[in-house]
């Protein structure tokens, strides 16, 4: 990024105090000040996610998702609630930004809302699941239209 404003670091502070209670709300908001549309609960949005619809690219793993976020793309990683290792109604999603190093080389800085359980400001991801949900989960990356 040359030192230009990280755009979706920017974004996800300026709406963190306001969705931090809420991992949906709060993916919505950052893709919507980005310039990208982004509906639905959790689940809704995983399943996005993985459709690979031409807009959202799903990615390998943590590193990947990673690459693409200090490449400047909106990266998003998230898990259905039926697929946590303890299930439950709603799923999970974090907003991947660039940041280094990656925990254990696999997990990426990220931002998330959180019903209920402990929101993340820029923190590895390893910190948004259980160890047994880490491996399951879905990554995903699309361009940034404004911000």
């Amino acid at each position: 990024m040359n030192g230009a404003v990280d755009a979706v670091k920017a974004a996800c502070a300026a709406n963190y105090d306001a969705w931090k209670g809420d991992c949906s709300g709060f993916a919505k908001a950052v893709a919507a000040a980005l310039g990208v549309q982004l509906v639905g609960m959790a689940n809704d949005i995983v399943n996005t996610l993985r459709a690979a619809d031409g807009i959202w690219t799903p990615l390998a793993n943590g590193p990947a998702a990673a690459a693409a976020a200090a490449g400047g793309l909106l990266v998003l990683a998230g898990l259905r609630g039926d697929e946590l290792a303890a299930p439950q109604a709603h799923g999970h999603v974090v907003v991947v930004v660039k940041g280094a190093p990656l925990n254990r080389d696999l997990y990426p800085f990220a931002y998330w809302g959180s019903l209920g359980a402990q929101p993340g400001f820029d923190q590895t991801i390893n910190w948004a699941w259980t160890l047994d949900d880490l491996p399951k989960l879905s990554y995903a990356s699309t361009p940034i239209v404004a911000g």
